[in-house]
């Protein structure tokens, strides 16, 4: 990741896109022909803290719809995994994913302010195990999201499903899950030769289903987690910065899932 930030660096300034929150939905896409990497590094705790990077290559194909691949690289595994997103858009802890970013639907309300809606669809494909022993099937990630955005303020709101086939009878439990976020762009950081610095508020509610074998639900998995904390995201020329946190606010899984703090802070390079 230090090369990429020297890159980042170094590299004139480039038309920016694709960009949002931390760990929420988002609905901003890139320019048809804009290119963006990511090398994101993401922490999650159930017991035992776990750490893992995750390698990010986006393309807008138009305006509206953008493709993107993400790989994840464990670093350091935890004694269990929990059935999530590192983020909404960079897939789960333990799949590759394919996906593509479709704005289908645009309104502008004035000068730099619009509502707009996304649909996210996914591949996904494991590499690793999702419990001792066991990895499921290739899984599928479904997404929407709507909000406003403007110069100085921005909001929006969406939900997803993730889901995989079996493998040898087994598969990690369903994920359902909504998002909320509020952000604010500051009035001295919309000045032309400042760097843009965004703050947000981000809320992550999850429900897992119970992990099956052979059909039969397995006791003891699954359930709800509702997470709540802040995070930033600043943007100069090519590169751009994005660091926060998540904390759990109600927890209603087995006490060997419950998890503490997540943590990402990720690197993003424009070209």
């Amino acid at each position: 990741m230090a090369g990429v930030l020297w890159l980042c660096l170094t590299s004139p300034a480039v038309g920016q896109g694709g960009h949002g929150p931390a760990f929420g939905l988002a609905t901003p896409t890139l320019p048809q022909g804009g290119w963006n990497y990511n090398a994101t590094l993401m922490s999650v705790e159930t017991g035992e803290r776990g750490l893992m990077t995750r390698q990010s290559l986006w393309y807008g194909l138009t305006e509206h719809l953008q493709l993107n691949a993400s790989v994840p690289v464990v670093l350091r595994s935890g004694p269990s995994v929990p059935t999530t997103r590192g983020g909404t858009m960079m897939g789960g802890l333990s799949s590759m994913e394919v996906s593509a970013y479709w704005r289908f639907h645009r309104q502008y309300l004035g000068v730099g302010k619009r509502f707009e809606s996304t649909l996210l669809v996914g591949g996904l494909y494991p590499i690793r195990n999702y419990s001792e022993g066991r990895r499921s099937g290739p899984g599928v990630h479904l997404a929407a999201v709507t909000g406003y955005a403007s110069r100085s303020v921005y909001g929006w709101a969406g939900g997803g499903y993730q889901h995989y086939v079996p493998s040898e009878g087994a598969r990690p439990g369903d994920l359902r899950y909504g998002s909320l976020v509020i952000g604010w762009r500051p009035g001295y950081f919309r000045r032309p030769s400042t760097p843009d610095w965004r703050l947000f508020a981000e809320a992550l509610g999850e429900s897992v289903g119970p992990e099956r074998r052979e059909g039969v639900a397995v006791s003891g998995t699954g359930g709800e987690k509702v997470f709540v904390g802040p995070t930033t995201l600043g943007l100069y020329g090519a590169w751009g910065l994005s660091a926060g946190a998540l904390f759990p606010l109600y927890q209603d899984v087995p006490p060997t899932r419950e998890e503490g703090p997540r943590l990402m802070l990720n690197f993003t390079y424009w070209f």
